[in-house]
């Protein structure tokens, strides 16, 4: 279900399952989120030591577990006997894959990663069509779309370069997947212009929200997408 603003198409995605509703990139906040209404959820992925992808933001346990382990470190047997507050454990790729039925934007958070990704969709090519993947490593997005050429890609970028089209394309995306501070209705109109579709991440109050509804955007990522929801279907009652 594509939610629509002012007669565009607005994408709304819950930023790491929606972290500041949920324990951020658990099975309960990517099924939580989905009964919310939701377009697609995100969430980060790190390699582990037996090549498996673990769904957690950070290279480390320290923030959401209080671990001094390195993800990279354990295997997906010892990963899934961790436990982080309030009961949830860290789940694994297939797992979310399996657990929603709606798209899921993948961020690879490593070069490491690419690897792991290919024999995933290898072994499930019924994940290929439910899958966007984004990163700040654009090597991996180009190395990605010449293995699985329809897969879904968006490229991260921090700050806005002079050329953002051309910066996007040579990696094989449509997609641009920018901070929302400092975004403007004219920069998105630029990147419009150029073919491509603008993701921001991730404004979580409603001036934020409201300001990139306002400046154009295609898709926002939130970690308050129930929040996001609520303001464009207010603005449909207006």
């Amino acid at each position: 279900m594509t939610h629509r603003y002012r007669g565009n198409e607005i994408f709304v995605i819950a930023h790491r399952g929606g972290g500041d509703l949920f324990r951020e990139n658990t099975l309960s906040a990517f099924t939580g989120v989905e009964a919310l209404g939701v377009d697609a959820v995100e969430c980060d992925v790190q390699v582990m030591k037996d090549g498996n992808l673990a769904v957690i933001h950070d290279p480390d346990l320290k923030r959401t577990a209080g671990m001094n382990l390195r993800v990279r470190d354990l295997d997906t047997v010892s990963i899934k006997k961790v436990r982080l507050e309030g009961g949830d454990r860290i789940p694994m790729l297939e797992e979310v894959l399996d657990a929603i039925k709606i798209p899921v934007v993948i961020e690879l958070k490593s070069m490491e990663t690419v690897n792991s990704i290919i024999k995933l969709f290898d072994r499930r090519p019924d994940f290929l069509n439910r899958s966007v993947l984004i990163s700040f490593f654009h090597d991996a997005l180009l190395m990605m779309k010449q293995k699985f050429p329809d897969v879904a890609c968006g490229a991260l970028i921090a700050g806005f370069p002079v050329d953002p089209v051309s910066m996007v394309k040579q990696c094989g995306c449509d997609t641009i997947a920018i901070n929302y501070e400092g975004l403007t209705a004219s920069y998105v109109e630029r990147c419009h212009k150029g073919g491509l579709r603008v993701s921001v991440w991730a404004p979580n109050d409603a001036a934020g929200i409201m300001g990139s509804l306002n400046a154009g955007v295609d898709a926002i990522g939130s970690d308050r997408p129930d929040l996001v929801i609520d303001l464009i279907n207010s603005d449909q009652r207006i």
